[in-house]
């Protein structure tokens, strides 16, 4: 298995090591239901330098990503960011990425750990003659994420400027520990939180330096399994659970992702054609109505019969209930409808609600 910069820490932290697409991460310290509590009042830690970091770059840079991604890069002003999808000719959604655009002419590509030399070929693959430069930097950088209502007062510690500039979906080249480094204003818990690249060797001192100057404010180190719990409560996407290629943004619910006006991009004639006559699928989200957990893989039942499979699903310690996504045919997708989730042979009753479950309450 590969190892982030950061093994070491985590092993010093006492973190529960397991296999998560190849890398051996923490998938939690001191509990899954501690670190979530921590993000949810005050802030965590979170090393996620397993994901893949691609810089683009050149005069057609812009023209090229226009063309491999669905959303509209062209919007973006320098230090903006956005989600984003890259699909196949098909439609399918190849990997969900964040876009951040660091000059007129130089980009970040965020993608999944999973999807990282999938869609570094693809990019490469794609590629005109132009100019445009791509790098695979993820080996170079680390990246990790500071979450939670605190996350501010923390890392002023570490990198004042961007404490105090950046707004949501920003981001900037800046100072970080005296070293340079690109901190965005962006996470995936639905809580204020900040995202951190620094050079990979540098990247320890980064770590040790925010756990020192959260130490009043209740900084945990967490790992991916409050990760997962926090980014489903606010209905956030897991690649190969919620979404692969065999499903498109407009089936997952993510429309808002895909921008038809922009011009040609690839996938764009079927998904057209999908927006058209509406998909015959959606992803939805529900509650279970009585106690029980929903996981991946359990069955959704209507009238008896299978219609569809949870994709998602966790108990939430927010709500103290039953919580998933998963697809089902259009036609039941509409909020209020209910049917069954099959719990090992035990049909629970459920309802689908509308996203998300959890929301910030503003400052």
């Amino acid at each position: 298995m590969q190892r982030t910069s950061l093994f070491t820490q985590h092993q010093q932290s006492g973190g529960k090591l397991v296999d998560f697409a190849g890398w051996e991460m923490p998938i939690q310290y001191s509990g899954v239901i501690e670190e979530y509590r921590a993000v949810r009042t005050h802030v965590g830690l979170f090393d996620v330098s397993h994901m893949g970091r691609v810089t683009v770059e050149g005069r057609d840079s812009l023209a090229f990503l226009q063309q491999v991604t669905t959303n509209n890069v062209a919007k973006l002003a320098v230090g903006d960011a956005h989600y984003s999808m890259v699909c196949n000719p098909a439609g399918g959604i190849k990997d969900d990425i964040f876009v951040y655009r660091l000059g007129d002419a130089r980009f970040l590509l965020c993608v999944n750990a999973s999807n990282r030399d999938k869609i570094v070929s693809w990019l490469f693959q794609k590629a005109p003659q132009g100019d445009v430069r791509l790098n695979d930097e993820s080996d170079e950088l680390a990246q990790i994420a500071l979450q939670g209502p605190r996350s501010p007062e923390v890392l002023r510690a570490v990198s004042p400027h961007a404490a105090e500039t950046l707004k949501p979906r920003q981001c900037m080249q800046t100072d970080v520990c005296g070293m340079l480094g690109i901190v965005s204003r962006s996470g995936y818990t639905g809580e204020v939180g900040y995202e951190l690249y620094v050079p990979s060797h540098q990247a320890a001192a980064v770590w040790e330096a925010l756990l020192k100057a959260g130490e009043l404010a209740g900084i945990k180190p967490c790992g991916l399994g409050a990760r997962d719990l926090l980014r489903l409560e606010v209905g956030y996407l897991l690649y190969g659970n919620d979404i692969d290629e065999q499903t498109t943004p407009l089936e997952a619910g993510a429309t808002f992702v895909v921008d038809f006006t922009k011009g040609e991009f690839i996938g764009r004639k079927p998904l057209l054609e999908q927006k058209d006559k509406g998909p015959a699928k959606h992803l939805i989200a529900f509650e279970l109505l009585q106690k029980g957990v929903p996981r991946h893989g359990m069955k959704i039942v209507a009238n008896g019969q299978e219609i569809g499979v949870v994709t998602s699903g966790n108990l939430s310690p927010l709500l103290q209930r039953g919580i998933g996504l998963g697809y089902v045919p259009t036609k039941c997708s509409a909020p209020g409808t209910s049917f069954q989730i099959d719990i090992r042979g035990r049909l629970h009753p459920a309802v689908v609600v509308k996203l998300p479950f959890y929301k910030r309450k503003a400052a």
